[in-house]
């Protein structure tokens, strides 16, 4: 694990932009492509925005396969949609070819075990079957210490069955999907990102308990075969 801590979230953002962009390099010059699942939240909109801008053309976006690490159970086109939020800050800037965006598939009126069921096949189908792993799997840190769509009293093996689950958060939208414990420890690189000042004490609580299969905080519980990268602002 290393913590990579920056003075401003532009500079964080700038930072993890060069880390995935270095990643994305490598992948492609080793495999031929490369997988990362993204996260939601406000903290990587900057972030999606920075490599639209910048690595437009510094990254060859024909061989990068985009997931998603956790959805909300809403149509695309919800306000509260994590692919929403990509397209609009990512997508419509990029030259991606459409087959590379791997969505989370949500029908009308579906429920979160359906659509968990059907983006496990999904993945299976994009990646080869067995445990996917991920070039990066961005993730943020809530301030309960949830991380991707895993909460909070969920235990180790709700947590970790099967590659993606439903799950149930605690604030609207309360269907949620995500990818299971097990694939994101299975990644080659997992990056957190955290800013502000109202996330310095858990930040504080998961980094002391990281690595604990039996914390009461999910995000202590990543601990990846490959890279931890924790990206913080200096208000953390």
């Amino acid at each position: 694990m290393s913590i990579r801590s920056f003075p401003s979230i532009a500079l964080l953002h700038a930072g993890a932009a060069s880390a995935i962009a270095e990643c994305a390099g490598k992948a492609i010059a080793d495999r031929g492509r490369f997988t990362i699942a993204l996260s939601g939240g406000k903290t990587p909109r900057a972030l999606y925005e920075l490599l639209a801008r910048e690595y437009a053309t510094a990254i060859d976006w024909r061989s990068v396969e985009l997931f998603w690490g956790d959805e909300r159970n809403v149509p695309h086109s919800d306000q509260e949609s994590n692919f929403r939020m990509v397209k609009e800050s990512l997508l419509d800037r990029i030259d991606i070819p459409l087959e590379n965006v791997h969505a989370v598939p949500i029908l009308m009126d579906d429920t979160a075990e359906a659509v968990a069921t059907r983006y496990a096949a999904a993945i299976q189908e994009a990646l080869g079957q067995g445990m996917p792993q991920f070039d990066v799997v961005l993730l943020g840190l809530g301030s309960d210490g949830h991380t991707a769509s895993l909460f909070p009293g969920m235990t180790e093996q709700e947590m970790s069955e099967g590659i993606v689950i439903a799950t149930h958060s605690p604030v609207a939208p309360f269907e949620r999907v995500s990818l299971t414990l097990s694939v994101i420890n299975n990644a080659r690189n997992v990056f957190f990102l955290v800013a502000g000042e109202e996330k310095k004490e858990i930040l504080k609580a998961v980094l002391a308990d990281e690595g604990n299969a039996d914390s009461p905080y999910p995000a202590a519980r990543v601990h990846p075969r490959g890279e931890l990268v924790w990206f913080v602002d200096e208000a953390v």
